[in-house]
């Protein structure tokens, strides 16, 4: 405390010199060496002096870290003076016995600016010099913006973390200029080229608004053998706007597959969100945990954090304590096809809006368990929708999947029935239902690419089933902002497809993800070929030949029109018939029924084995729940 008040005394009596300073200078500068004349109006100086240094204290001047000082803070510098200049004017007038020329106080006002503003800057400069060792690592910026010039001041405020040499732009503007005296290199097809003339170890990538493509396009001009390469988060996930050094992590398969930023409108959602009661099935999963983020956002009165996980839902109801502390939830641990609890928590809670999002979801394990993806993804659902539609419900929002299109697994089967029969309910339920289709999401529990990431770590090899197989991939916030975009839209009994762009290569997909971890296909890291598994298809769809697509005011949310009438009647007697099957632990007969449903299942009944794989739950079992409604 002693050391503070001694340093804030120091820049006062430095202050108050240079303030004087500029005084004499003015005077010489209007009476030159005339020394009676210089007399006559010292006094006056002096009191110049003595008024701006009670202006510099009240505007805070010494309030501020000046080692770490921003321009906002260099701002406050003139305004001091600026301020001390017109009470000075406002002094002199009243007080008709004491003369200052106005050439004099306005030359102390802009002397007295320059010289207090230039010893900041020494003062900076001199602490950041003071700081830096001769052992510092070499790093190129590329993007010579606003997020590029924010990781250069904090690099040089933390010279430790090392020394930015060069950035690199595409902007002709910038080209051959120089940012705070680093300069600025072009285009960034030239990335290697500076890399190796300044000897750059790190390679940063500071534009958060790149696109995939963009993202792409600089990764294939870099060798990323030979340079670390990291980089700043997209424009949607840095919530304040800038740009930090510890926001920075590795290029990761998202930057180029799911890197963009979905508008949506606010206003259309908040109008069925804000100030109502919501339930998140799968709360803890991929999808229902960024469900439950962006819904706590557009202030609701309550969250129900459904899910059969105990240590999921408790991840994220810590989670939503840290960031939204003033959030009301509710932790329910539950499996959705238990129609008695089930009951008990409409009964409690009384939601106003259900999210389904709990499901099992991988497609080989339910090959070998048909009787859990009947039993979660079928009766699970319709539990939820009866349930909806008995306790008043204004909308239920059910999470679907490509694989529900012209299935040929057991897990697409019972997903495509879940459409169906939330589709299909009768016009004396109230309830909006709105089903949301889509394909694979980005870095899921259990999804192919922490799967790819970790066989690299383990140097291979890295096991693809087909080199033919494509999937649509979608990053999970995008997805999540569009099923909340598409439940706006909701008008009774609506399907929903959102737009996933072109599907990828898992063959490119896993050699991509080689090639950022710094290895090359084929040679350091092997990749091998499986064959496809039951129930795989080498690529997804996301429509049926017989549906119509209308657009919605959203690009990227098409609803969808069935060119079949929906039986709602037949529909529930044939689910109701695949329940009872599978609560008798007749799973065969189960799918004999569904494929009665959906004849467009493409899938083996022979793999059925009815001692192996179909059985009733022992007392007190419950589904496993991933929640997350994404397919990997």
């Amino acid at each position: 405390m002693v050391r503070t008040s001694l340093r804030k005394l120091a820049l006062l009596l430095i202050d108050l010199g240079l303030t004087l300073l500029a005084g004499f200078i003015s005077l010489f500068m209007r009476f030159g060496l005339n020394s009676h004349e210089v007399f006559d109006y010292l006094n006056s100086v002096l009191v110049y002096t003595l008024n701006s240094m009670i202006v510099y204290v009240l505007n805070g001047n010494y309030s501020i870290v000046w080692a770490y000082a921003s321009p906002r803070d260099m701002f406050t510098l003139f305004r001091g003076t600026a301020l001390a200049y017109l009470v000075n004017v406002g002094f002199f007038y009243m007080y008709k016995s004491m003369i200052l020329p106005r050439s004099v106080g306005v030359m102390m006002f802009l002397g007295s600016t320059v010289l207090i503003t230039m010893s900041r800057l020494f003062w900076q400069w001199y602490a950041h010099s003071n700081r830096r060792t001769p052992s510092e690592k070499r790093v190129v910026i590329i993007g010579a913006g606003d997020a590029g010039t924010m990781l250069l001041e904090e690099f040089e405020r933390r010279p430790k973390l090392g020394n930015v040499v060069a950035f690199l732009d595409d902007s002709k503007r910038k080209i051959g200029r120089k940012i705070r005296g680093v300069p600025v290199y072009g285009p960034i097809g030239r990335a290697m080229e500076v890399v190796d003339e300044f000897g750059a170890e790190e390679v940063i990538i500071a534009i958060p608004s790149a696109t995939k493509e963009e993202m792409q396009r600089i990764l294939d001009s870099l060798d990323l053998r030979r340079v670390k390469v990291r980089t700043l988060p997209g424009i949607y996930e840095i919530t304040d706007g800038k740009a930090r050094v510890g926001q920075l992590r590795e290029v990761s398969i998202e930057d180029l597959l799911g890197r963009e930023q979905v508008s949506v409108d606010l206003d259309e959602i908040g109008s069925y969100i804000v100030g109502k009661r919501v339930l998140i099935t799968g709360a803890g999963g991929s999808i229902g945990s960024e469900l439950v983020r962006q819904i706590a956002r557009l202030k609701p009165d309550s969250v129900i954090l459904l899910g059969k996980g105990e240590n999921s839902i408790y991840n994220v109801d810590e989670e939503l304590s840290r960031m939204f502390p003033d959030l009301v939830k509710y932790r329910v641990i539950g499996d959705v096809s238990d129609k008695t609890w089930m009951r008990k928590v409409f009964e409690k809670f009384r939601p106003q809006i259900v999210f389904h999002a709990a499901a099992h979801k991988h497609v080989h394990l339910m090959e070998e368990n048909p009787y859990e993806a009947f039993r979660v993804n079928v009766a699970g659902t319709s539990t939820i929708v009866d349930l909806s539609c008995e306790m008043g419900v204004e909308r239920v929002i059910v999470i679907s999947t490509d694989k529900a299109v012209n299935p040929t697994s057991i897990m697409g089967l019972s997903k495509r029935i879940a459409e169906l029969y939330s589709l299909s309910k009768s016009e004396d339920c109230d309830t909006k239902i709105a089903v949301v289709r889509f394909g694979n999401v980005l870095g899921s529990r259990g999804s192919v690419i922490p799967k790819f990431k970790k066989q690299i770590e383990q140097g291979g090899p890295v096991t693809v089933t087909d080199p033919r197989m494509r999937r649509f991939f979608m990053s999970i916030p995008e997805a999540v902002s569009l099923v909340l975009q598409a439940g706006a839209y909701s008008r009774g009994r609506d399907l929903f497809v959102l737009d996933m762009g072109e599907q990828i290569s898992i063959d490119r997909l896993a050699r991509t993800l080689i090639t950022l971890s710094g290895f090359i296909p084929d040679q350091d890291i092997e990749i091998v070929y499986t064959g496809i598994r039951p129930g795989e298809k080498l690529y997804e769809e996301l429509f049926y030949s017989y549906e119509r697509v209308e657009n919605t005011p959203h690009e990227k949310v098409m609803r969808v029109i069935s060119g079949k009438r929906l039986d709602g009647d037949e529909i529930e007697r044939l689910v109701r018939r695949i329940i009872e099957h599978v609560r008798a632990g007749d799973v065969r007969s189960a799918i004999e029924v569904a494929k009665e449903l959906v004849p467009e299942y493409g899938g083996d009944i022979g793999v059925v084995d009815n001692e192996r794989h179909t059985r009733q739950p022992g007392k007190g079992e419950r589904v496993s729940e991933e929640g997350e409604g994404e397919r990997s």
